[in-house]
């Protein structure tokens, strides 16, 4: 009867959390900012902070570098002009700008859709973190290592297996402000076995300015509608 009992209160939990998510993912502006960090806590590349607005390109900016992201395509500043960002031949050995990290950034909204399927159980914690309801449970391995990827070749060789948990925060208006994902990365590549403690971090905001694109960007985008 216990048992029954827990199963159905973490059903109810899901559905909560399932609530929040789809409301989350519906939201038509926000701000966000994301961190990776890998090993003893080292930044990969500094946080990127970003703004959404629907039927808009993603705006992006980390550091001094800042671009545009539409399907695909990432156009950014370099000194006063813009330019699309061109991904290197293979074989070839090409020095890539900070705004090469934008390729790896994903529509937060997107991610959430859904978001409660990514764990194996999740749970709510008894008490509230400044206002908001945390949520938290382990991940299914392909969901630790889908919410950690960089995309990068080097990841895809080392057919690593990725174990994980999560964090969700709810605030009072229903709406998912962060997540966090803490995953461990095992795999092996030409040096040996490799091994990595991965934590990825969303912060977002409800509500943003609207998005106001150079003209020069914008043809840059236009050219590849």
């Amino acid at each position: 009867m216990l048992a029954t009992m827990m199963a159905a209160l973490l059903a109810l939990q899901s559905d909560d959390l399932a609530e929040a998510a789809k409301k989350t993912s519906a939201i038509e502006a926000y701000s966000f900012k994301s961190e990776l960090k890998a090993g003893k806590g080292k930044n990969q590349g500094g946080p990127i902070e970003g703004r959404y607005q629907k039927d808009q390109p993603l705006y992006l900016k980390s550091g001094s570098a800042e671009g545009y992201k539409k399907a695909g395509l990432i156009v950014y500043k370099d000194g006063e002009e813009w330019k699309k960002l061109e991904k290197a031949a293979k074989g070839e050995k090409k020095s890539q700008p900070a705004a090469a990290a934008f390729s790896a950034v994903h529509f937060p909204h997107e991610e959430l859709e859904n978001f409660e399927k990514n764990f194996e159980k999740v749970e709510k914690a008894a008490e509230k973190d400044k206002d908001c309801t945390v949520w938290s449970g382990p991940l299914t391995p392909t969901a630790a290592r889908t919410l950690v990827s960089t995309g990068s070749k080097a990841e895809a060789k080392s057919n690593a297996t990725y174990t994980g948990t999560a964090k969700v925060w709810v605030n009072d208006k229903g709406l998912i402000v962060r997540f966090e994902v803490s995953a461990h990365m095992k795999g092996e590549n030409k040096k040996g076995p490799v091994e990595a403690d991965i934590t990825r971090s969303v912060e977002i905001n409800p509500g943003a300015a609207p998005i106001e694109i150079p003209e020069a960007a914008k043809k840059l985008l236009e050219a590849q509608s």
